[in-house]
């Protein structure tokens, strides 16, 4: 079971996918040591293990070839809903190759809908908030 405030940034999360808007947040990584503000065009919310995580790519990785870009995957316990910026701007895509986000290995939250899909098709596959 999931806590309330995880909850709340959680379904945050799915309501700025589905408006296809960029983030900014702060944030520091145990893995690299960095921390610091991010600003990434978020496009899936996926349970790893115990834990869950917003995948999203980097507004610097937009600038590398397609193939080449590497999205940012986010512990969502570490996200501070009160740091967490929606910024105006939207995207088109998430700047990802589609297999990444239409054939993931993983479950899904929420993602990312093409305009060529229809959420009421894609979405009955996703997990409950309440199956946490």
């Amino acid at each position: 079971m999931i806590s309330n405030e995880l909850r709340g940034i959680i379904t945050l999360l799915c309501k700025i996918i589905k408006q296809r808007r960029l983030i900014k947040f702060y944030y520091e990584s145990d893995t690299s040591g960095r921390k610091g503000w991010r600003t990434v065009r978020p496009y899936m919310v996926i349970p790893i293990g115990v834990n869950i995580q917003v995948v999203g790519t980097p507004v610097g990785e937009i600038n590398k070839i397609l193939n080449k870009r590497q999205p940012g995957h986010y512990l969502i316990s570490k996200l501070i809903k009160e740091k967490i910026v929606i910024l105006s701007e939207t995207f088109k895509d998430p700047g990802v190759p589609r297999e990444i986000v239409v054939n993931t290995k993983s479950r899904v939250i929420c993602r990312f809908i093409y305009d060529n899909e229809k959420g009421e098709e894609v979405m009955p596959e996703w997990i409950k908030l309440d199956e946490l």
